[in-house]
């Protein structure tokens, strides 16, 4: 099926840098200061969503840097409607995704442009991401499956297990890339939509990689470009860890029923379950002992509520 979605401005410059934020005040400063700091040769606009923030992130922005587009929403909307609401007003010929917890430590973006101008069969592409302490960060390369969902269900995911099925590292064709720093060619929305909304948080980039290799668009990774990635700083705040454990949830049962089997999503609901009532019983049991942590990912209460949580229709 045809997107519906057209731009309202053509395209007048090569790249649009959209930021989502919700209480990551200095850390989206130091990535909007790394972001002017490093781009040259280029034109670019920068846009930043705030979701309801209660830090000043805003006012910090409009001040710091009365350049960047801000849009200030009045509810936390989520990842991917956010960003829907920036790269609908972006100009740019390539849309980037970044992350707010994400620094420049060099003009990738420049890179990244120059390639996508000269390999035109690309329409997807992200550098080389590593962490605070400049090491390889590891990243799933392939899409997501049922044993995958199963493996994180359980606890027993591999993350740098990814290292090794990552494979020789040079530009390559992939199935998918994570969404740290996403870039994307604009044309690619107005064929085949804006990121699905149905995502809160998370899954939106494989499953905006799953639709743009649908349609014939390859997707690439690039690690002659580099981007650090902070990791887990918007999404660890102890305020907000119980609505994004919820969220996460409902986000895969989304993933779920969207591309994977009803045989798989009945296993992979009753294995949730299954983990809610033993992370409940480990919970009240550490409760009696007086050795509660006190934090959401130690919760009774969030277990119970996991446990009869309905996803919401999407």
């Amino acid at each position: 099926m045809a997107s519906q979605f057209k731009f309202p401005h053509p395209a007048s410059l090569d790249l649009s840098i959209i930021v989502v934020s919700f209480n990551t005040r200095t850390i989206l400063l130091d990535c909007l200061r790394s972001v002017y700091d490093q781009m040259r040769e280029i034109s670019f606009e920068v846009f930043v969503v705030d979701n309801a923030s209660s830090d000043g992130s805003a006012a910090a922005v409009s001040e710091a840097f009365p350049q960047v587009h801000l849009i200030q929403n009045s509810v936390n909307r989520g990842l991917s409607p956010a960003n829907n609401q920036a790269v609908h007003k972006s100009k740019g010929r390539y849309v980037v995704l970044l992350n707010s917890d994400a620094l420049l430590v060099e003009n990738c973006f420049l890179k990244l442009v120059r390639f996508l101008d000269s390999a035109l069969e690309f329409s997807i592409i992200t550098p080389q991401v590593v962490d605070a302490q400049d090491k390889l960060c590891s990243m799933r390369l392939t899409e997501d499956t049922p044993q995958h969902a199963l493996r994180k269900i359980l606890g027993i995911y591999d993350v740098e297990g990814e290292h090794a099925k990552m494979g020789i590292l040079e530009t390559k064709e992939v199935e998918a890339i994570g969404g740290s720093c996403l870039m994307v060619r604009r044309d690619l929305f107005e064929e085949i939509g804006l990121m699905d909304e149905g995502f809160f948080l998370y899954n939106e980039e494989d499953d905006f990689c799953r639709r743009a290799r649908a349609v014939g668009r390859k997707v690439c990774y690039f690690p002659e470009a580099t981007i650090k990635h902070l990791h887990g700083k918007s999404t660890h705040q102890p305020e907000i860890r119980e609505k994004v454990i919820l969220e996460t949830y409902n986000s895969n049962r989304y993933f779920f029923s969207k591309y994977y089997s009803p045989f798989w999503n009945f296993i992979l609901g009753a294995v949730y379950k299954a983990t809610f009532l033993a992370g409940l019983a480990k919970c009240l049991a550490r409760r009696l002992l007086g050795k509660a942590a006190g934090s959401a990912d130690d919760s009774a209460s969030l277990k119970l509520k996991l446990l009869f949580n309905k996803p919401p229709p999407r």
